[in-house]
C-alpha cells in the first residue's frame, strides 16, 4: 500500500495544537479545522478544489477517519 503525500505529512508532523478538532490535510499542510467534520472538509475543498484527508485529534492520539486513497469494499 502506497501512503499519500498528506498520510506522511500527518504521521511525521505534531498536530497537537488541534487536540479535539477535525483536521483536513492537502498535500503537505492543514488547510482547515475544527470542531465539524463536514465543515472542516468543506471549508478545505473552497480553499483548495481538493479533496482532504480528514482526521480527528482526539487528545493524545489521531484517528484517520477518511482518505481517498482509502479504497472501500
Amino acid at each position: 500500500m502506497q501512503r499519500s503525500k498528506e498520510f506522511e505529512f500527518y504521521v511525521k508532523t505534531d498536530l497537537s495544537k488541534y487536540k479535539g478538532q477535525y483536521i483536513a490535510i492537502v498535500d503537505d499542510r492543514v488547510v482547515a479545522s475544527g470542531g465539524n467534520a463536514k465543515k472542516v472538509i468543506e471549508e478545505a475543498k473552497i480553499k483548495t478544489g481538493k479533496t482532504p484527508l480528514l482526521a480527528k485529534i482526539p487528545g493524545e492520539e489521531a484517528l484517520i477517519l477518511w482518505s481517498p486513497d482509502i479504497k472501500v469494499g
